[in-house]
């Protein structure tokens, strides 16, 4: 770090003659780096020029502008410089006025300059503790927003705030949902790399917010496929229909995705969602170095096969009858409003499991 910049503000002449020289050490050392001003405005100029000066030395008494003044202004405009008074005008009145408008210390004239250099001394600790405070303070918040970028708003409060965010594997009720783009590889084979990222980067933004603005969480991305948990990290009675939510969300982002995309002369897009809903084991997995938090059971695997279904049923999303009961335990009216556009089609087996699953589809638009 560079010598503290401080602004010695005073109309009388040999004040910087006494500030030279009993700071020469410091001065050669590069400690401190001292400037001068004779009043408010000059100061005022001065530190427009050099905003990078931390700390001023102020007298009260002063032509053009006086030391309260310029602290006023000091405050008005914000300036994260700190002050010193340092002045004869050592009344409680002026002493309480200059701290009422911002000033950090006091020290009286004549000057006792071993409690000046102590007084600065300690206003400098000071800036630097704030200064360190600032630092952590954006360093989270860059940390924050890049976690924004990776995980649902839930699961950044967590992974702010807590050691470990979800702590021991435990079972939970959660509703899952799947949803990828129908004919995806087919179409990745006809289009350049950099148009197959960025189609998914838009694809991925999209459904996302979705996710986002129903309370759920991104479980991971793979490849084209979205896999989202609702219930995360405190499971709820709505869970079940915010995930169906979500689903009706992805459709119409779809829908406004398909119109932009007419318009710059490319082909729409379908996507089929899976929704389920009950028991999983959920919590953090991998080593001290690594963690990353897991969902997993039959649930999770019924929501894929489910969503896999969609291609040969024809239609945009099946439900698991497992969540559309658990919708319809805790009625709500637009929780029913979602229930009445599913049609139920009875039972069906799915691949890889043994037991048959009632299901659930919302017709593909005309």
């Amino acid at each position: 770090m560079g010598p503290a910049k401080i602004l010695a503000v005073d109309d009388e002449a040999d004040f910087e003659v006494l500030i030279r020289q009993r700071f020469r050490h410091q001065i050669r050392a590069g400690e401190f780096d001292f400037r001068f001003a004779y009043h408010g405005e000059e100061a005022l100029t001065k530190l427009a020029d050099e905003p990078d000066i931390e700390l001023l030395l102020l007298d009260i008494n002063m032509p053009v502008m006086d030391g309260l003044t310029l602290l006023a202004e000091l405050r008005a405009r914000q300036s994260p410089a700190r002050a010193i008074i340092v002045s004869a005008y050592g009344d409680m009145a002026n002493i309480r006025t200059a701290m009422n408008r911002g000033a950090f210390d006091f020290v009286t004239k004549p000057v006792d300059l071993n409690d000046l250099e102590i007084t600065i001394k300690k206003t400098l600790d000071d800036i630097g503790r704030v200064r360190e405070i600032d630092r952590q303070r954006a360093a989270a918040e860059r940390a924050r927003a890049n976690l924004a970028r990776y995980f649902s708003p839930n699961l950044v409060d967590m992974l702010a705030d807590r050691d470990e965010p979800l702590g021991p594997v435990r079972r939970e009720m959660v509703a899952v949902l799947f949803a990828d783009i129908v004919g995806f590889t087919r179409m990745a084979e006809h289009m350049p790399p950099e148009a197959v990222v960025t189609m998914l980067r838009q694809f991925h933004d999209r459904m996302t917010a979705e996710i986002f603005a129903s309370g759920g969480t991104v479980e991971k991305y793979i490849g084209d496929a979205i896999f989202a948990v609702f219930g995360l990290p405190n499971a709820g009675p709505s869970d079940a229909a915010n995930a169906l939510r979500c689903a009706e969300g992805m459709l119409s982002a779809l829908d406004g995705w398909n119109r932009d995309r007419a318009q710059g002369g490319e082909a729409a897009v379908a996507i089929g969602i899976g929704l389920n809903y009950g028991p999983a084991v959920v919590g953090d997995v991998g080593s001290e170095r690594s963690l990353s938090f897991t969902v997993i059971g039959d649930t999770v695997n019924t929501a894929s096969r489910l969503q896999s279904l969609t291609r040969s049923l024809e239609t945009p999303l099946v439900a698991g009858g497992a969540l559309v009961e658990a919708i319809a335990a805790a009625p709500t009216a637009e929780a029913t409003e979602l229930l009445e556009r599913l049609q139920d089609q009875g039972e069906q087996v799915l691949r890889g499991r043994s037991g048959a699953v009632r299901i659930w589809t919302r017709p593909r638009p005309n």
